[in-house]
């Protein structure tokens, strides 16, 4: 747990040490330096000066003289303190970057190397998506998305999730063969597709290594290939357990494919 602890804490800035000290203040509050060092296991001779970042961080507070003792802010509050510093920071990098006013080609096609890189890049396309999402994906996958998932459904998003495994939860429109997914796992590989707004689109394996590889594109051709290959996945799951996803489908389908409709009518 507290191992876990710090590698969260980590992500948004904290050494080590720094996380070792607040997590032992939560633990044992208030506190004089000596006592955090001892509980925490950080060097005595480090603990002031990690103390005073962390002060001045506004992770922790100080009172008295003499001894000296900290007080930890709440972790609720820490939580809602790095998340908007976090949002300033990302705000002022916007700024920055468009600066710069580098062009950049109209269609985009790049590698995502790892499974971590795969999900940040899965999470920030349904975070920007304004219309829909459509994806076939693993159970693994739609947990590690879920948040993302749960707030495009409440902005209103078009979503439809296609599985071959047993899902733990539903998002928008779920079709599923609830496969375990242990069992597939030794015939199948891993696999992701999900287009969003019917624009971007991530496709490729979803191993969890850091040698996993996935392509993102905004291709229109590849975009309108991945939205056909769900397409005749939903198609084939529809004859095999006799339900109707021909309104999914159709919002799927490019205008393209509705004028070929009306020609092979």
């Amino acid at each position: 747990m507290e191992t876990e602890l710090i590698l969260q804490l980590s992500k948004f800035g904290f050494t080590q040490n720094e996380a070792k000290a607040y997590i032992t203040l939560l633990k044992h509050c208030p506190a004089t330096g000596y006592e955090v060092s001892q509980h925490s296991g950080v060097p005595r001779s480090a603990i002031y000066e990690i103390l005073r970042k962390l002060e001045l961080g506004g992770a922790v507070y100080s009172e008295g003289k003499k001894p000296v003792h900290y007080f930890p802010i709440p972790s609720d509050q820490l939580a809602t303190q790095l998340t908007s510093r976090f949002e300033h920071n990302i705000h002022d990098l916007k700024d920055k970057l468009s600066e710069l006013n580098i062009s950049s080609s109209d269609q985009q096609t790049w590698n995502i190397k790892g499974y971590s890189a795969m999900i940040d890049h899965s999470r920030s396309m349904i975070d920007d998506a304004k219309e829909s999402i459509y994806m076939s994906a693993w159970d693994r996958e739609c947990s590690e998305m879920k948040m993302q998932l749960n707030q495009a459904e409440n902005r209103g998003l078009d979503i439809c999730v296609f599985s071959f495994t047993k899902l733990s939860r539903s998002f928008g429109s779920t079709f599923s063969y609830n496969i375990d997914e242990e069992k597939l796992r030794k015939i199948w590989h891993r696999q992701i597709v999900m287009v969003a707004d019917k624009k971007n689109v991530i496709l490729g394996g979803s191993d969890k290594t850091i040698d996993n590889q996935c392509i993102f594109t905004d291709n229109s051709s590849i975009v309108d290939t991945c939205l056909n290959y769900l397409i005749l996945d939903l198609t084939l799951f529809s004859q095999r357990k006799n339900i109707d996803v021909q309104k999914n489908i159709a919002k799927m389908m490019s205008a393209k494919a509705d004028k070929l409709s009306s020609l092979l009518k």
